[in-house]
Formats: structure tokens, C-alpha cells, sequence
């Protein structure tokens, strides 16, 4: 008994200096939501993005209904205090805050299918959070993000043949005194998945999960249906109103590269030197990061080289495309230049070979 009352003053110890951080309040929400907005109005902007500019609209309207929801004194009372539907309404919009955040932090590093991926998660997450039916009970659950294990933001998953492991974080997603959430998996119009996820951890604020190999879905959005239960006075554990949260499967990586390689040959004695195409053509396809791919090329067309010049052309498989070069370099020595997408092309004229390899992936919301 003596070890646990010093182990409990311990415990009571703070360092010095330590602050807790102030509740949040219905004004702090609608503050969050603001400058949400207003960021991801402004990539909007920037992209010419339509759904971007939807997205942004829908959470102008949710902070207009939560300062009509929260008018009088509740704007200023902390969130766990406010009446049962407004404070469900002043949760899931700072869901909606942070989960419009962590795209706005890292959506820079992508581009084409995870980019369209990443844009499709945000709008189907904040529809939804924006659409819940309000209701009268008090501790609704709420899903504000989804993450990987160890704390990344997660919007969109590749397909794959290995299991996925994520975590959906949140208020009010588990009781202790109670059975285990629900979590069932479904399309975007509700068919339950054959693959289902499996509980592996769960507390109020997480629920840690493992999916079985995705290779078998479809590109699109996918839900994630999480039905609490809460231990109520006389009542016992009971069923509370279902949270939701998004996670888009995009497409499978396909990237091309198209290249073409052009010899400076060396002239007659008195001549001038002379440009000889080597040649032209599209690489294998790159379906993986961190894969490699090359092609061997005949240079026998110019014997005595003088300079070597590579052109390339990326090409993706919802259509868009980037290009590099002429890229020009002495003949003795491998021409190396970045890619976009991550990409890096490596012409050795040692052995007459064009290599191209993918790099980690650089958008840092698909996984």
C-alpha cells in the first residue's frame, strides 16, 4: 500500500512549467473551420479544381450552421458541455477542420490519380460529416481521422496483396465497460465488402484495424461504419449512432516513359559532325515504387560518338503527362536526370542500357 500512494504522488507530479491545453470551445471550432476553408479555397484557386471549390463550400455551410446552431452563450461554453445535437454538430465540423488540415498538409507532393484520390477522400468525408443525421443522445461518436499505425494521415490506399493496417481516431468510438465497436466496410453505396476489417485495439479516442488484401477492390470510395455501444445507467450497454469514416482506393500505379536518344557523331577528317538517331521507344511500365526498369539500346549506328542527348516523356494512366530534354552529355559519361513523379532516368553508355526507377512514393496521404 505505501509503494502505491508514492507511486500515486508521482503520478500527481508535473514538471515544471507544464501547461494543459485550454478546452475547446464551439468558438474555437468555428475558427478551425474558417481558416480550413479559407486555405483549402485558396488551393482551390490555385488548381482550378471544381470539386476543391465544392468541398470549400460545404465547409463554409457547416460553420454558418454551427454559429446558427451555437448562438447565444453555447459559442463560448467548452464542446463537452454544450446540449446533446449541438455538440454532435460542433464535433463532427472539427472533424471536418482537421481532416480538411491534414489534406491541405500533405497533398503537395501529389499529382495525377493520388492527387484526384486524395481531392475524392476529402470531398466524400466532409459530405458526410456535413450530412449525419443529428441525434438527441449524448457521447455520439465521432471519426475525425484516419491514419496509418504510426500516426501518418491516410486518405487513399493502392491495392495490394498484403494486409493493410490503419487506425480510425475519434471521440466517444468505445466504452471499456462494454462489448467491442461494430466496424463493418462498404462501398460508397452501402454494399457491405467481402473483405471485412478486424478489430486489433481499441479505446474511446482509437480503433486500430487490419483489412485483408485489397487487390480484389475497385478504385472508388469506401466506408468505414463504426456502432459503438455505451453503458448507461439501468440500462446496460447500448447501441449508440454510427460513425463513418472515408478511405478512397485509387488506382493501381501505372506509369510509361517514352524516350528517344540521339548519337553526335564524329565527322570525316574536314567534315562536320553529324546527329544520328539511336532510338525511340516506350519502357516497361513501372507498376511499383521503388521497381526498375530498363531497355537496352543498339548504338551501332555511330561508332565513334561524340555526345549523347536524351529526350523523355512521362505519361500516367489517367492521361496527363510531363517531358524532359534534350538532355546533352559527353559520350564517355551516363547521363542521370529526375523525372516527374519521382521518377529518375539513367542512360550508361558503358553497356548501351536506359534505366528508369520509381522512388518512394511522394504523396504522403496514399499508402
Amino acid at each position: 500500500m505505501r509503494w502505491w500512494i508514492a507511486a500515486a504522488g508521482c503520478a500527481l507530479a508535473t514538471p515544471t512549467g507544464a501547461q494543459l491545453a485550454p478546452r475547446v470551445t464551439g468558438e474555437t471550432v468555428i475558427a478551425q473551420l474558417d481558416a480550413a476553408q479559407h486555405d483549402l479555397a485558396a488551393k482551390a484557386h490555385a488548381s482550378s479544381d471544381p470539386q476543391l471549390v465544392a468541398t470549400s463550400d460545404q465547409l463554409a455551410h457547416m460553420a454558418s450552421d454551427l454559429r446558427a446552431t451555437l448562438g447565444g452563450s453555447d459559442a463560448t461554453k467548452p464542446v463537452d458541455i454544450i446540449d446533446g445535437r449541438a455538440q454532435a454538430r460542433a464535433r463532427r465540423a472539427q472533424a471536418a477542420a482537421q481532416r480538411t488540415r491534414a489534406y491541405l498538409d500533405i497533398s503537395g507532393g501529389c499529382v495525377g490519380g493520388d492527387a484526384r484520390a486524395l481531392a475524392d477522400a476529402l470531398a466524400a468525408s466532409v459530405k458526410r460529416l456535413a450530412d449525419a443525421e443529428d441525434a438527441s443522445k449524448d457521447a455520439q461518436p465521432v471519426i475525425d481521422a484516419v491514419e496509418t499505425l504510426d500516426h501518418k494521415p491516410l486518405f487513399a490506399l493502392h491495392p495490394g496483396d498484403k494486409p493493410l493496417a490503419f487506425a480510425l481516431t475519434g471521440t466517444n468510438l468505445s466504452d471499456a465497460q462494454c462489448a467491442d465497436p461494430e466496424v463493418t466496410a462498404t462501398d460508397g453505396q452501402g454494399a457491405p465488402l467481402a473483405v471485412q476489417p478486424v478489430i486489433t485495439g481499441v479505446s474511446a479516442a482509437r480503433i486500430e484495424l487490419k483489412l485483408p488484401p485489397s487487390q480484389m477492390l475497385e478504385p472508388g470510395s469506401y466506408v468505414l461504419h463504426v456502432v459503438p455501444k455505451r453503458k448507461t445507467f439501468l440500462l446496460g450497454c447500448v447501441t449508440q449512432p454510427e460513425a463513418v469514416a472515408v478511405v478512397q482506393i485509387a488506382k493501381p500505379l501505372r506509369l510509361s516513359v517514352d524516350y528517344s536518344l540521339t548519337a553526335m557523331c564524329a565527322a570525316d577528317p574536314g567534315g562536320a559532325g553529324k546527329s544520328v538517331p539511336l532510338g525511340a521507344g516506350t519502357l516497361p511500365d513501372i507498376s511499383a515504387y521503388g521497381s526498375t526498369v530498363s531497355q537496352q539500346i543498339d548504338t551501332t549506328a555511330c561508332g565513334d560518338p561524340l555526345s549523347y542527348a536524351v529526350s523523355a516523356t512521362v505519361r500516367r494512366a489517367d492521361g496527363s503527362s510531363a517531358s524532359i530534354g534534350p538532355i546533352v552529355q559527353s559520350a564517355n559519361a551516363s547521363i542521370t536526370a529526375g523525372l516527374p513523379g519521382g521518377l529518375s532516368l539513367n542512360w550508361n553508355p558503358s553497356i548501351h542500357t536506359m534505366f528508369v526507377r520509381s522512388g518512394a512514393n511522394t504523396c504522403k496521404g496514399v499508402h
